[in-house]
C-alpha cells in the first residue's frame, strides 16, 4: 500500500460504496472479494484512534488512515493487515476498540479465502465539529 496513490474515478466507483454512510462524513471498511461486499461502518472517533495508534506503534497500514482519506488494502496486503490488527489488539487495553477489531477480522476471514479479498477504507472527517 503506497500512501497517496491517486485513484481514478472508475476504481473508486467499483471499490467504494459511494452511497454508504461513510460518504456523508463517517468512516467504514468495505471488504470486497467474497460472495458479496461487506460494509462495516465504524465510528469516526475509532477510526481516528486506529490512525493515531498506527502512528504510535509504527503499524504500517494504520498510519495511512489520515483524515478524509480513501485507501485500498490490496489482496496481497490483507494477511499483514490482519496480523497488524491482532498485534494492536494485544498492545492496547481498550474493550471498545477490541470489539471493532474482532468484528473486522471476523468479516475478513469469513468465509475462507481472505487471500482473494481486498478492503476499501474510507475515513471520515476527524476534525469535524460535533454538536
Amino acid at each position: 500500500m503506497k500512501k497517496h496513490n491517486s485513484l481514478n474515478y472508475e476504481i473508486v466507483k467499483s471499490m467504494f460504496d459511494l452511497t454508504a454512510p461513510g460518504e456523508q462524513g463517517g468512516s467504514y471498511f468495505r471488504i470486497n472479494g467474497g460472495k458479496e461486499p461487506v460494509l462495516i461502518p465504524i465510528p469516526t472517533s475509532l477510526m481516528h484512534r486506529l490512525y493515531r495508534l498506527g502512528q504510535a506503534y509504527g503499524i504500517r497500514q494504520l498510519r495511512y488512515f489520515e483524515n478524509e482519506t480513501k485507501i485500498v488494502v490490496g489482496s496481497t496486503e490483507v494477511p499483514e493487515f490482519v496480523t497488524d490488527l491482532i498485534r494492536l489488539r494485544a498492545l492496547v487495553n481498550d474493550e471498545v476498540l477490541h470489539e471493532w477489531i474482532d468484528k473486522l477480522i471476523s468479516e475478513i476471514e469469513s468465509p475462507p479465502g481472505a487471500k482473494s479479498k481486498h478492503i476499501a477504507v474510507s475515513t471520515g472527517s476527524f476534525f469535524e465539529r460535533r454538536d
